[in-house]
C-alpha cells in the first residue's frame, strides 16, 4: 500500500490532483499535442474516492489514459496485462489509436473481484476519426460506460480489458 501511495502522490505531481484544470503540458513536461488538451486527470464519485486502493486505481487509469492520449506505447504497455500487449504490438496500437483523445475520465465504482482482483467502472469521452471508431458506431465522439478489470501481476495490478468481454457499452456524444 505504501508503495501504492507513493505512486498515487507521483502520479498526481506529474499529471495534477484531479481539482482544478489539468496543466497544459504533457507527461515529463512535453507540450500538449497540438489541438489536444493537457494530461488527463481521472475523477471519482465519493464511493470510489474512499475504496483503499483509490490511489493504485488513479495511477494506472490515469498513465493509461495518458499513454494513448499522447501516443506512448512503452507507458501502455506498462498498464495491461500480456496478454493484451501481445494482442496489440506496437504497430497495431498506433494505427488503432492514431486519432483517438480520451477525456473526462470518472471512476464510479470500484468492487472486490475474484483473485484479490478489483472491477472497476467508470465513464468516459473518447473523440477520434469516424474511420477509426468502432464499426457500429461511427462517430467522432463517443461517451462510453465500461467495467475494467484490474488484476494482480508481479508488477502490481495491471488492467485485463480482454475478461470481462462485452463489459463496454457506447453511444455517440
Amino acid at each position: 500500500m505504501l508503495l501504492a501511495g507513493a505512486a498515487g502522490w507521483a502520479a498526481r505531481a506529474v499529471y495534477g490532483s484531479g481539482s482544478g484544470a489539468a496543466p497544459a503540458a504533457g507527461p515529463a513536461g512535453q507540450p500538449a499535442p497540438a489541438g489536444r488538451a493537457g494530461p488527463v486527470s481521472v475523477a471519482f464519485s465519493a464511493d470510489a474516492a474512499a475504496h483503499p486502493d483509490q490511489a493504485t486505481v488513479r495511477w494506472l487509469l490515469e498513465t493509461h489514459f495518458n499513454a494513448i492520449n499522447f501516443k506512448q506505447y512503452e507507458a501502455w504497455k506498462a498498464t495491461v496485462v500480456p496478454a493484451r500487449q501481445q494482442e496489440k504490438p506496437k504497430l497495431r496500437w498506433e494505427r488503432e489509436y492514431a486519432t483517438t483523445d480520451d477525456r473526462d475520465v470518472r471512476v464510479h465504482r470500484i468492487e472486490p473481484g475474484p483473485d484479490e482482483s478489483l472491477r472497476v467502472m467508470l465513464t468516459f469521452t473518447s473523440n477520434q476519426d469516424p474511420d477509426d471508431a468502432p464499426p457500429d458506431a461511427r462517430s467522432g465522439c463517443l461517451k462510453w460506460t465500461v467495467v475494467y478489470p484490474l488484476v494482480p501481476e508481479s508488477r502490481g495490478l495491471r488492467l485485463d480489458t480482454a475478461r470481462l468481454p462485452g463489459s463496454a457499452q457506447y453511444r455517440p456524444c
